[in-house]
């Protein structure tokens, strides 16, 4: 006798599609009217769901069409009418409702105009959403956009960071004048209001109406076959925090799906997990009614992100990147356990909107704290080592800075300019504590201010924590031996602090993703006093080959303007670091001179 397994996750995410699939397919493709057929005085009726997940019909008249809005692309008019329309005019969420003339299928409602007075869309062609279909061989995107050496300053750096992922969720919508396409509604659950309020500005920026929703959990209600009309879901994230996307199918055939009748980010190849949805509610707006939504079980992946719709496949599985939160905080710990896309360009933005959102409904907002990402806080990697990210943040910037710093290097592994990276997941333990823990350099004497090379000075820090006594540090450090006579100039102090001080050294050029990674785990620690020797230097980066003390005639040369090759001027050298571990985050900046002495 065989003992009997359970079924793995891909069969139990298949077997409910089985007549879910063949119904879906089995339906016949509605004949379509093309764009040049269509004529103003035309009725027809439209499809769409109101109410739980049943779909209904509504009138439309065709009052007008707009060629050539853009390369390819026409528009119809349409004046709806019919069902809550009168009350609620043109809704968020039915992007993709389809409209048929004598049965042909012409388009989806997707544009509208603000403040209408009327219940007007706009109607994206059929001709143009079926094109999109025709693009599914493309495959997904690899999705990076490349850096510059630049770009790792601001982990040095993270005071911009908030402005820095405000700007990509910018970059995520396009405004236009006019009519402009339904603002897409996305269903927040799983972070409360304070943890939903946070992400509002983001969201908005992005081009989404945002609602607070409820979490459908691990075992959502299974989906309606999905036909022309129906509600459907795109999910960013899901878990215990949930961002879905809904609208409206359009269109149903040969296992795949066309809606919304414009873009969502307009990404192009996507990979996204696609569920059906149930309407709550209708929320009725002077400027943007909208329905709220709910997710229901999966049912396949979202494909194509195109101007005209999206296009999704019909039981395939996404592949999306695993993340788990460890937040201990003053009153409590809890976990947080979702998935989210797999994206450069949506993954960070994603996962810093998440953390922030965390944070804001766990702990207070105001005041200054401490945030610590304990030791196994990784970003893990298949094929380079784990990128470490523990690290101690503190003051009023500690919340901006331990969420948007893991969500930045993210993005700077995902947009890297070697090769794509395989992340298998990330792992973020968080610490949270009411009070500043930090301090600040006073002073650093030496008990000698003249050495030889090889030699031995001892270093002593005067630290001042946050209500603690002061603390006398000491290290010794030895001079290299093959360090020339001269003045060197010592910078103690903490990360940042250290991190100003170098704006004129030359930027550092990774060759490979994995010596990426490796300088990503050699940044500097905000825990750590540390002692900088610097000499002066009349040198050069040229193509990443550092060229040191080169004669001024030389350095002219090249230098000139038609040099060929990446010429950074180098102004001085580090001679060594050494670091003090501490239990604060330090700031502050002390500089003391060295003179080195010919050895005998």
């Amino acid at each position: 006798m065989h003992e009997r397994r359970p079924s793995s996750p891909a069969i139990r995410f298949l077997a409910p599609l089985l007549v879910w699939l063949s119904a879906a397919t089995a339906m016949a493709q509605a004949p379509v009217l093309p764009f040049d057929e269509i004529r103003t005085g035309m009725k027809g009726t439209g499809r769409t769901v109101f109410s739980g997940t049943t779909i209904e019909t509504f009138e439309v008249e065709i009052i007008g069409k707009l060629s050539n809005t853009g390369p390819d692309r026409n528009l119809i008019l349409g004046r709806l009418s019919g069902g809550p329309l009168a009350r609620t005019g043109v809704m968020s969420g039915m992007s993709g409702s389809p409209v048929y003339i004598d049965g042909k299928l012409i388009g989806a409602v997707a544009y509208s105009w603000g403040f209408s007075k009327e219940p007007i869309a706009g109607i994206t062609p059929i001709g143009e959403m079926l094109d999109v279909a025709g693009l599914e061989q493309e495959g997904r995107r690899a999705g990076a956009i490349g850096l510059s050496p630049s770009d790792l300053s601001r982990v040095t750096r993270p005071a911009s960071l908030d402005g820095f992922f405000a700007a990509q969720a910018r970059r995520l919508t396009q405004p236009v004048a006019g009519a402009h396409p339904l603002s897409v509604p996305l269903t927040v659950s799983g972070l409360g209001p304070r943890g939903f309020a946070r992400l509002l500005p983001e969201l908005a920026d992005a081009g989404f109406l945002p609602l607070q929703g409820g979490n459908p959990g691990d075992s959502p209600d299974p989906s309606p076959p999905l036909e022309p009309g129906s509600a459907m879901g795109v999910k960013l994230m899901r878990g215990d925090i949930d961002m879905t996307v809904t609208g409206t199918v359009t269109w149903v055939g040969d296992n795949g799906i066309l809606g919304f009748g414009h873009p969502m980010f307009g990404m192009g190849a996507v990979d996204l997990p696609m569920t059906g949805a149930r309407v709550e509610t209708l929320m009725p707006s002077v400027y943007q009614s909208a329905r709220l939504a709910t997710p229901l079980s999966e049912v396949g992946a979202l494909r194509q992100d195109r101007t005209a719709a999206v296009y999704g496949r019909l039981g395939t599985r996404p592949r999306m990147l695993p993340v788990r939160v460890q937040f201990s905080g003053a009153t409590r710990s809890r976990t947080y356990s979702f998935d989210m896309a797999d994206d450069a360009m949506l993954s960070p933005l994603l996962l810093y909107s998440a953390l922030q959102g965390i944070i804001n409904s766990e702990e207070r907002l105001v005041g200054e704290a401490s945030l610590r990402l304990r030791e196994g806080s990784t970003i893990k990697m298949d094929g380079v080592e784990d990128v470490r990210l523990d690290n101690l943040f503190s003051g009023p910037d500690a919340f901006n800075f331990s969420t948007g710093l893991p969500a930045y290097v993210l993005y700077l592994l995902m947009n890297n300019d070697w090769e794509p990276p395989r992340i298998a997941g990330i792992n973020l333990l968080f610490e949270y504590d009411d009070e500043p823990r930090s301090g600040r350099v006073q002073r650093v004497t030496l008990d000698r201010y003249r050495a030889r090379p090889g030699e031995t000075v001892g270093v002593t820090v005067l630290a001042d924590p946050f209500r603690g006594p002061a603390q006398a540090l000491r290290r010794e450090i030895t001079i290299p031996p093959d360090t020339p006579p001269g003045t060197l100039t010592l910078h103690v102090g903490g990360a940042y602090a250290i991190g100003r001080a170098e704006d004129g050294e030359a930027p550092v050029l990774p060759s490979d993703l994995d010596q990426f990674v490796r300088l990503i785990n050699s940044l500097r620690r905000n825990d750590r006093i540390y002692i900088s020797l610097y000499s002066e230097d009349r040198g050069i980066l040229l193509g990443g080959t550092r060229l040191p003390n080169l004669p001024p005639s030389v350095t002219a040369i090249l230098t000139r303007p038609k040099t060929r090759g990446n010429v950074t001027v180098v102004s001085r050298r580090g001679v060594l670091e050494d670091q003090i571990p501490t239990e604060y985050a330090v700031g502050g900046l002390a500089r003391i001179q060295l003179e080195i002495e010919e050895a005998p």
